[in-house]
């Protein structure tokens, strides 16, 4: 009984040493901070960080509100992750009242994500401008380190999901809109707006309340409310170009397909299901999509002329209907006067053969070769010629010249 005392006694003790040391550090912690001095104060922060588990919730909260101010310094940088953990265990601590502690934590992260957000715009506006993977990534990892001090700032995840795309950080992009997805996130907004009569600007309020009262006052007129769509079908088509860009063509497939059953005429899913059928090598089904985006757009030459390719081999009179349509539509389209005068070519297959079973017979021979090998030759030509004269390749050159010799033309393109 009396050694259980003992003990007893040395652990109330020990507790009270403890809450001593940490009551000591906090305050020489507390006082290098009003001083500015933010490694003096994290020194004594990280002394105090062994005793504080056992601290009571006003110590706690103190302890990682000095951590967190003293991490944050100056403003001009710091490591955000830290910060972010210890100001909102401050609030988590505090759950939300509005003690001097977390009002200064909730100000102090509210003021680096504004901070935060101008600087991660600045590199949005830069990489479009640049079209720069890396400028997507820095304005992308500006997002999130906003979202990470501000969890309740939702749009600045979906920004850096959607940015981490452009960046090429495909796999960073699906776990940011996983997110999303995981968190019902929906993405729609509010928009408050009205014309100023001073000057005749579009003028944007944060509630109705706002707007309101400056229609009375007659600041503004035209008021009017905007409710923005859901984001839900940009998260899954984004997803599934990720997966695109990641390679992993039946997960693409299967995220595709999901979002085609919210926007089945969404033009830019169906040219990327068509494109995950062509890196598979499914031509059938690459053509059936991209003739269901012709129909959408069917004044889209690009598509007529990849129709019209792929065609080549399996129905001429498709692929000459859409490569005529694509010249039709884009007159310097050089690829589709070249493989226009290719399928014409494609015809000398059959009198080639009817030729080489006459190669005895001269007269017969050249007889064919007049009445059925000329006109195609001839009828070939000038879309080879149109080819070369828009964009003259070594192959093109080749192949003009060797039309040339077939026809005993005197005439070679240098």
């Amino acid at each position: 009984m009396f050694k259980k005392q003992l003990i007893m006694l040395s652990l109330s003790l020990f507790i009270g040493m403890s809450t001593f040391a940490q009551k000591s550090e906090l305050k020489a912690a507390d006082k290098a901070l009003k001083k500015k001095d933010y490694s003096g104060a994290l020194s004594a922060i990280s002394q105090a960080e062994s005793l504080i588990a056992n601290a009571d919730a006003k110590n706690k909260a103190k302890f990682y509100f000095i951590k967190g101010m003293a991490l944050y310094g100056n403003g001009s940088s710091y490591d955000v992750d830290a910060i972010a953990e210890a100001l909102n265990e401050v609030m988590n601590i505090e759950k939300g009242k509005a003690t001097s502690y977390s009002a200064k934590a909730s100000q102090t992260l509210n003021n680096m994500a504004v901070k935060l957000k101008d600087e991660a715009y600045k590199n949005f506006k830069l990489a479009n401008a640049s079209l720069n993977a890396d400028d997507y990534k820095k304005a992308a990892n500006g997002y999130y380190d906003v979202y990470k001090l501000m969890a309740t700032d939702t749009v600045s995840l979906y920004s850096s999901a959607y940015l981490n795309y452009f960046s090429k950080n495909y796999q960073k992009s699906i776990d940011h809109f996983q997110q999303l997805l995981d968190m019902n996130f929906n993405g729609s907004t509010t928009i408050y707006k009205a014309t100023s009569i001073v000057n005749g600007e579009e003028v944007v309020y944060n509630s109705k309340k706002e707007m309101d009262n400056q229609v009375r006052l007659k600041f503004v007129e035209n008021a009017s409310v905007e409710n923005t769509p859901s984001k839900v079908n940009d998260i899954i088509k984004y997803m599934a170009l990720n997966y695109v860009g990641l390679g992993q063509n039946e997960k693409a497939l299967t995220a595709i397909a999901k979002a085609r059953e919210i926007a089945p005429d969404d033009f830019n899913l169906i040219i990327n299901e068509a494109n995950v059928y062509y890196e598979m090598g499914n031509n059938a089904k690459y053509t059936e999509r991209v003739e269901e985006a012709l129909a959408i757009e069917p004044n889209n030459a690009e598509l007529h002329y990849n129709v019209g390719t792929l065609s080549m081999d399996i129905d001429v009179d498709k692929a000459e209907k859409h490569l005529l349509k694509a010249i039709e539509l884009k007159p310097d389209y050089a690829e589709a006067y070249g493989n226009m005068g290719n399928l014409i070519l494609k015809k000398i297959d059959a009198v080639q053969e009817e030729m080489d079973a006459n190669a005895m017979n001269f007269a017969k021979y050249d007889q064919i070769k007049a009445e059925k090998m000329v006109p195609i030759l001839k009828e070939s030509l000038p879309y080879l010629e149109k080819s070369y004269e828009l964009k003259p390749t070594d192959f093109a050159k080749t192949q003009l010249n060797s039309l040339y010799e077939n026809l005993g033309m005197e005439k070679t393109v240098e």
